[in-house]
């Protein structure tokens, strides 16, 4: 399985390309949820835990509403691009399974499915433990993940994407593996360099849970209220997803 140090430098490869592979229509309809879910029910002026934050557009987007926003992501490379789109958050280099922070935030997001990079239960519930020590008491913590059920049938299909953007061309080619219960996603890039096209061909692992095993590794940690949203459905975003968004809460002190 691939290593923590090669899964970072995976990211790093795709840093320049990431904001092109992501349409920005898509983090404007990320914001608009987290405004459902979240914004509505935090103070104004908030400080928000981007975990998994990448090259910083929802971080952007949060600035402008008026909130402090800090950033965590272990690839160098998609910090040093968040740094250019959102300048004045701060942006923390390290990995989710292992970072501790004092509580400090009044909401935790991670959204873009980051978590099922994760690939084992008890490394997500170490990540999970990780954000409820960072939260205030009575935060909230919100976050995008595949789901089992609804990813199996989908990615045996093997289904492919890509696009085409000025100096570069990708490819993305999913598949799964029944047997580990883990989604693989081949990705090769074509980049216009000094006149030739250079070929780079990068591998990304992703475990998609169940509803029931991540809620139960909520409640071990010590989140109470969790809700779990259909995305496409209860949310009433304009898009196809496996994925689902987990709300919850840092209980109060008795």
């Amino acid at each position: 399985m691939i290593s923590s140090e090669q899964r970072n430098t995976n990211h790093d490869a795709i840093a320049s390309i990431y904001d092109l592979k992501s349409l920005l229509e898509r983090h404007d309809i990320v914001l608009e949820c987290i405004d459902k879910l979240i914004l509505q029910n935090i103070p104004e002026g908030a400080h928000i835990f981007d975990l998994g934050c990448g090259t910083g557009q929802i971080a952007q987007r949060l600035l402008k509403r008026g909130y402090q926003v800090t950033g965590l992501d272990s690839s160098e490379g998609m910090l040093n691009i968040a740094r250019e789109n959102a300048p004045e958050a701060k942006f923390i280099l390290d990995d989710a399974r292992f970072f501790k922070l004092p509580p400090t935030f009044h909401a935790v997001i991670s959204t873009d499915v980051v978590l099922n990079y994760i690939l084992s239960i008890e490394e997500l519930q170490n990540t999970l433990q990780n954000v409820y020590d960072a939260l205030l008491e009575n935060g909230i913590f919100a976050f995008e993940l595949y789901l089992e059920e609804l990813c199996e049938s989908n990615w045996k299909n093997n289904e492919s994407g890509g696009g085409v953007k000025e100096d570069n061309v990708w490819v993305d080619i999913w598949s799964y593996d029944p047997n580990t219960k883990i989604g693989r996603k081949d990705t090769t890039r074509f980049e216009f360099i000094n006149g030739n096209w250079q070929r780079l061909d990068r591998s990304f692992f992703l475990k998609p849970y169940s509803a029931a095993e991540v809620k139960i590794a909520l409640e071990k940690v010590g989140f109470t209220e969790i809700s779990i949203y259909d995305i496409n459905r209860e949310l009433e975003v304009n898009k196809t997803s496996e994925a689902a968004c987990f709300v919850c809460r840092k209980q109060l002190s008795k």
